[in-house]
């Protein structure tokens, strides 16, 4: 008797777009982003590993451990929702003046989605006309669990990994699963 839904259904499912994502953009400056950061709370911190010294000079702010220093190079910030099979998702990307992709973090249980959504909040959004062509997505090699911290050293704000990383079971779970999805190494 539903034979012909489920054939109906099983080609709608096979037309149907596998991932729709929300994209939205805004300008930013690293002293805004970096300044934003500690508020989040746990985050899983995605990047690309260099071989190269990067050369990110950005007067008054100076990164503690290397695989920060892409957001020093922040010029714009990319929020994306998402809904995957395993439940939405959502991440935010700190792109360069060339549109290239530099670091991403996601979104966890733990997160503070309020500070989230204060930095989110003035992104509008993304279309063709936005401003770039990211020709280099992001491909993360490594990912890791972050608090970010930030005190005041010599007159200059010092970006770095908090010691203490707040992080539920569940919230464990699912940076494993965005790490592996990512094909990053999940670091300690």
């Amino acid at each position: 008797m539903f034979g012909w839904l489920t054939a109906r259904s099983s080609l709608l499912c096979r037309r149907a777009p596998r991932m729709l994502a929300s994209r939205r953009i805004r300008r930013i400056t690293p002293h805004v982003l970096i300044s934003a950061l500690p508020g989040l709370g746990s985050v899983l911190y995605l990047h690309a590993a260099s071989r190269e010294t990067p050369d990110v000079s950005t007067p008054g702010l100076l990164v503690a451990q290397p695989a920060f220093a892409p957001l020093l190079d922040a010029h714009w910030l990319i929020a994306v929702s998402v809904v995957t099979d395993d439940g939405p998702r959502e991440w935010c990307e700190c792109v360069d003046q060339l549109g290239r992709a530099r670091a991403r973090w996601h979104l966890l249980p733990d997160t503070d989605y309020l500070a989230w959504d204060a930095l989110t909040a003035s992104c509008m959004p993304y279309s063709a006309q936005s401003p770039f062509i990211d020709a280099q997505p992001l491909r993360p090699d490594h990912a890791s669990v972050v608090n970010f911290s930030l005190r005041e050293m010599a007159g200059m704000l010092l970006l770095e990994q908090d010691t203490y990383v707040s992080l539920s079971s569940l919230g464990d779970r699912i940076a494993a699963r965005i790490a592996h999805a990512e094909s990053a190494s999940l670091q300690p």
